[in-house]
């Protein structure tokens, strides 16, 4: 599900445990996002408990996009999934006051060994197209934290697609 206002959109998740979760993204916050290094805080606020015993990792993924369209991505991996075709994902595009759900989005990442991402990969089937939208991402920049027992990686991202460059940030969730 997707609630949207002239600022703010969110994706509403049934988590495995059965509880409601929220992502929740500014408009203007992600159009703001630079590809330089990652924030401190994250552009997007959680709503809900995440319950550590049925989460694995979480991922979301807050975006600029070269044509001055903005995506949010959020992705729940459940504990003891076979791998991220098993995750539960949601991804919103638009403008800073319409927003669509899309239909489906692809999101891969590519390591150099046990560190962060290296590189990023979307593909973004808005309502009805048969084609997607690609996109890539290059890290420029990495941060970590931990909060609460739970660990965040940012990766500050470059991208490039046929709608021009743009900026994203990666975050990743772990229990520490």
């Amino acid at each position: 599900m997707t609630e949207t206002s002239s600022e703010v959109v969110a994706i509403e998740f049934e988590t495995p445990a059965g509880e409601t979760l929220s992502f929740e993204w500014r408009a203007d916050a992600l159009a703001a996002i630079d590809a330089q290094a990652p924030p401190d805080e994250p552009v997007w606020r959680l709503g809900g408990e995440l319950d550590w015993d049925a989460v694995e990792r979480v991922r979301v993924l807050s975006a600029r996009l070269g044509d001055g369209r903005v995506l949010g991505i959020a992705a729940i991996l459940p504990a003891g999934a076979a791998g991220h075709g098993e995750e539960l994902l949601a991804a919103v595009i638009g403008t800073d006051s319409t927003f669509e759900q899309l239909d489906q989005a692809l999101l891969s990442t590519e390591r150099v060994a046990e560190g962060p991402p290296q590189r990023v990969g979307l593909e973004l089937y808005p309502h009805g197209a048969e084609i997607a939208l690609r996109i890539a991402g290059d890290a420029v920049g990495v941060a970590s934290s931990e909060h609460g027992g739970v660990g965040r990686t940012s990766i500050a991202l470059a991208l490039r697609s046929a709608a021009g460059e743009g900026a994203g940030i990666l975050d990743l969730l772990t229990p520490h």
